[in-house]
C-alpha cells in the first residue's frame, strides 16, 4: 500500500503533530526525495546569479559544464559561485521546501582541493531543471 499526503501551507501546530505522527511510525514511512517540478523551481528561484548559471549552464550542455565555460578569464577563479548551491539546499531544507533527505542537484566535479574542473547535473534531473528555469526566466 502507498498512500501520498501533499499539504500545502499547513499551519505551524497541524505541521508539528503530522511530523511527530509520522516520526512515530519511521520505520513504515518512505519519503519522497525526489526533485519535482515545484522543488527544482522553488530551488532555482533561490539561487543567485552566478549559482544560476551554473545550473543553466550543466543543463543546457546535457548534464555537465566544464569550468572554463563558467570563467570569463582563463585564470580566475570560481570560489564562492557554487556555495550557494549547498547552502541554499540547507536553507530549503530548514524552511520544510523539501524533505532532508533532499541531495544536492549539481555538484562539483574535481580533485576535492583547488579549481574545480566542472559542475554536472544527473540525466534525470535536466527535464525537471529546465521547467524549473523556464519558469523563473519566462
Amino acid at each position: 500500500m502507498r498512500i501520498t499526503v501533499t499539504v500545502d501551507q499547513p499551519t505551524p501546530e497541524f505541521q508539528d503533530k503530522l511530523l511527530a505522527l509520522l516520526a512515530d511510525h519511521a520505520q513504515d514511512v518512505e519519503t519522497d526525495t525526489s526533485w519535482t517540478e515545484e522543488r527544482a523551481t522553488h530551488y532555482y528561484r533561490m539561487l543567485p546569479k552566478r549559482a544560476r548559471r551554473i545550473v543553466k549552464e550543466a543543463v543546457q550542455r546535457g548534464g555537465m559544464v566544464p569550468a572554463e565555460a563558467l570563467r570569463d578569464n582563463p585564470d580566475d577563479s570560481l570560489r564562492g559561485h557554487s556555495a550557494p548551491l549547498s547552502r541554499i539546499l540547507q536553507r530549503g531544507k530548514m524552511l520544510r521546501r523539501w524533505p532532508e533527505a533532499m541531495e544536492q542537484p549539481v555538484t562539483g566535479v574535481g580533485p576535492g582541493f583547488g579549481k574545480v574542473e566542472g559542475y554536472e547535473i544527473a540525466a534525470d534531473l535536466i527535464p525537471v531543471f529546465k521547467t524549473a528555469i523556464r519558469n523563473v526566466e519566462k
